[in-house]
């Protein structure tokens, strides 16, 4: 297929940009991961050099790593208690997670092949300037959104709220159980 042919190509590119990798994968070669984000999935198997390789398919894996899109949108955030699902070789995958936080795409290098270097700089300049503000955009909107269903159409409870009617409940449930221990005594 042409998609899983330009995801071996852009993978392996960008792995070999990050010869770094091989320093601490050497001791996984031939282990293979799956990540399970959503509906997307993505193989991985260390090949014999210790850099990750793209695999459209592999029967059975050392290591997966499951995921919800909620759930890899709020680790973009940085909220690091995201849920994440680990299964088989926990060691593996928490290493691969751990140094795949770290690879980079030397896009500037590789859109200077093609433009030149001046125009690669200020384009990728530009490009930063757009995520960047894009980014803060959204941040904006989504507190925007979160402000108003707290304050003034309430769909979602206020955490100090949350917590004042969990103690309810767990009083409660203490008096309870005391007048359950009280009546058995008479």
């Amino acid at each position: 297929m042409i998609i899983d042919t330009i995801k071996s190509k852009l993978t392996n590119h960008l792995f070999q940009q990050n010869e770094w990798l091989k320093k601490d994968l050497s001791k996984h070669k031939s282990k293979s991961i799956l990540f399970n984000v959503g509906p997307i999935h993505y193989a991985l198997i260390i090949n014999e050099s210790g850099l990750p390789e793209y695999r459209d398919h592999i029967d059975t894996y050392d290591a997966e790593i499951k995921l919800s899109i909620s759930s890899a949108i709020e680790l973009m955030r940085g909220n690091k208690k995201a849920h994440i699902e680990i299964k088989g070789d926990i060691d593996f995958a928490t290493a691969m997670s751990n140094l795949l936080k770290d690879v980079e795409w030397d896009y500037e290098d590789d859109l200077s092949q093609i433009i030149g270097d001046i125009p690669a700089y200020h384009l990728v300049k530009l490009g930063k300037k757009v995520v960047h503000s894009t980014k803060k955009t959204s941040f904006n909107i989504a507190d925007t959104f979160t402000e108003y269903w707290l304050e003034e159409k309430p769909l979602i409870a206020k955490k100090r709220l949350v917590e004042q009617f969990n103690s309810g409940v767990d009083r409660l449930r203490f008096d309870v159980d005391r007048l359950e221990l009280r009546l058995k005594k008479l």
